[in-house]
């Protein structure tokens, strides 16, 4: 009935106006609205007509910052407690919200509503949305399920009681067969957070949190004090068996033998439920862990990638490809529990292992067609802290000589990881609500922010990209000082990814220099005749950082007070451009928006005299 009605208006538009006034008036129409959104459409119920998309992106920020700003208020029985959707992080490198919102992207569909390449066919469809039509864009959120179930778990962490499962207990007479019992499983609880998460996802749409309430769920034993009863004889033969010869080879390529004594099976079993939901005796892996640890530590040999440097114009290999074999702990784990009952100590169980192969070989180096510069960007932090300079150095030497094939996208967070302290990361202390905590890899969005400036300057295509959630000002670009030109990166999202769109092979060279406080890449390969820049970022909107708060805190001496910065809030813009060889150019816009967060201090509070 709409489409008829809004044909019946703009027929006696035309009729009234002619041809000649109805082209005028529609050219007028279009005009107005070319870069603005048409009227009658609604983002999380926001009326955003006649915006265009600095309006609408400050008008949605505003929103989406007060719903993250409020937190989200949790009941779990008797008790409330607003959950910190913004964790302030000391130094803001992994400074990231709990629920994620890319305005950006709502903006420019809003945009595209009504919005096509003929201006009268776009102006009787601004008409006719005007006169009748109305849409609704729904916000869509994103959870950061693991890390936002994390710190409600935090705020109520009397909720979360392990179950203690069924399990077997022996006991070895002297001169007789070993005992075994069964010591019965006790039940746990948790919070039902699955159904909260689906629900929150929804009333998130309209950039507004309803306070929630959870329940606790009990957890039981899978299996039961019966069930592991009659499994009492197997794990008698499993502990008379032992003791148990498992054999590997080491890195250094001689054998090693572990002998697995009856008490230390006796430790290791338990009452399972196999995949076919029959009950047996099999090896806990809970239980070995640290066995499992020195059997990885003793034997493995990871594989190795080719790494590449340029000496003069050609590229040079300076670490070959090697594949590696590693312990397969599924293999392992079942070769061990066929053994549990049957095997002797003159019957070994060999440890199984697999190969892990190299990604990136040495075959056809010559040919990989990498001889000049690309393009390149350097990043400088001078007044980083001891920890995050190592940081950014060890990343750095992971990146470098990184090869990269035609039409391979590449992740920044995959080619960084692990970042663990074994890998060589080093821990800096952040603040979270109100405690104070180590956070590993600190400082690794240098690398991001410098990877994605010397991306730009090649042409390479950009795939994904934040920019961080405050303006840190170590990040601002270094053409006029604006925030804009950044990139965060926080292990599995944010990513940086990028395209290796050129028809030959791209080596990323990395080279961070500690004592100078800056980090350089540089991609090297063949240039297609393609140029690629960005222009200065540019400020549209400034937000203050509003007034310092305080939160009491026992990780904190009494009367000690640690503070974090306040960061003003911004919107800026830059553009992307490339011009390819043919000629024909691309502009990628890129519209930044940063929080703004106040001063946030801890204050060590004193600790409460117990009452008589």
């Amino acid at each position: 009935m709409k489409k008829i009605h809004a044909a019946l208006v703009i027929t006696i538009i035309i009729l009234s106006l002619g041809v000649s006034g109805t082209a005028v008036f529609a050219a007028q129409l279009h005009g107005t609205y070319s870069e603005r959104i048409v009227p009658n459409v609604f983002i999380a119920g926001m009326n955003l007509s006649g915006m265009d998309a600095l309006a609408a992106t400050a008008t949605l920020q505003r929103a989406y910052d007060r719903m993250i700003t409020d937190g989200l208020t949790v009941t779990v029985g008797s008790t409330t407690h607003t959950v910190d959707l913004f964790p302030t992080i000391q130094g803001a490198d992994a400074a990231y919200p709990l629920i994620d919102w890319d305005t950006n992207a709502a903006v420019h569909e809003a945009l595209a509503i009504g919005h096509h390449t003929n201006p009268l066919t776009d102006s009787v469809r601004v008409l006719a949305h005007t006169l009748f039509g109305s849409t609704s864009v729904m916000a869509r959120v994103t959870l950061d399920t693991e890390r936002l179930q994390n710190a409600i778990f935090a705020a109520f962490p009397e909720t979360q009681v392990p179950p203690s499962p069924t399990d077997f207990s022996a006991t070895f007479p002297r001169g007789k067969a070993p005992i075994v019992t069964v010591t019965p499983g006790t039940d746990g609880q948790t919070l039902n957070t699955k159904p909260t998460f689906t629900t929150l996802a929804l009333d998130a749409g309209d950039l507004s949190l309803k306070p929630i309430t959870i329940a606790t769920i009990a957890i039981t034993p899978s299996i039961t004090t019966t069930d592991a009863q009659t499994l009492i004889p197997k794990a008698i033969a499993a502990i008379t068996a032992a003791p148990y010869t498992i054999t590997g080879t080491n890195t250094e390529g001689d054998e090693e033998t572990w002998s697995i004594s009856q008490k230390t099976i006796a430790d290791w079993i338990a009452p399972t439920q196999s995949d076919t939901n029959r009950f047996t005796v099999h090896i806990a892996p809970e239980k070995i862990i640290d066995f499992l640890t020195t059997l990885h530590t003793t034997i493995d040999i990871g594989a190795q990638n080719a790494r590449f440097m340029m000496n003069e114009g050609v590229v040079t290999e300076f670490q070959g490809s090697k594949n590696g074999t590693v312990v397969d702990d599924d293999s392992f784990f079942a070769a061990f529990n066929a053994a549990l009952g049957t095997a002797t100590s003159e019957t070994p169980i060999p440890v199984a292992l697999r190969t892990e192969f190299a990604s990136v070989t040495t075959e056809n180096v010559n040919t990989l067609g990498i001889k000049e510069i690309l393009g390149e960007a350097t990043t400088t932090y001078t007044t980083a802290t001891r920890n995050r300079r190592a940081n950014i150095q060890h990343g750095a030497e992971k990146l470098n000589g990184l090869l990269i094939a035609p039409g391979e996208t590449a992740s920044l967070i995959a080619a960084l990881r692990p970042f663990t302290l074994a890998d060589g990361y080093v821990p800096e202390l952040v603040i979270k609500g109100n405690e104070i905590e180590p956070e590993i890899a600190g400082g690794l969005c240098q690398i991001g922010t410098t990877v994605f400036r010397a991306v730009m300057h090649s042409g390479l295509e950009v795939v994904n990209r934040r920019n961080h959630s405050l303006a840190v000002s170590y990040y601002n670009d270094y053409t006029n000082g604006n925030p804009g030109t950044d990139a965060t990166l926080y292990d599995p999202n944010p990513d940086f990814t990028f395209t290796n769109d050129f028809p030959t092979y791209i080596l990323l060279a990395a080279h961070a220099d500690s004592e100078k406080g800056e980090v350089t890449i540089t991609f090297w390969g063949t240039k297609d005749g393609r140029s690629g820049s960005y222009t200065p970022p540019t400020v549209l909107t400034r937000t203050p950082a509003g007034a310092t708060t305080y939160t009491e805190t026992s990780a904190l001496p009494a009367g000690v007070t640690q503070c974090q910065h306040g960061f003003t809030g911004y919107t800026t813009t830059f553009d992307y451009n490339i011009t390819y060889a043919n000629g024909i150019s691309k502009t990628v816009p890129f519209l930044s928006s940063y929080r703004p967060l106040p001063e946030t201090c801890l204050v060590g509070k004193a600790a409460e005299t117990p009452r008589e």
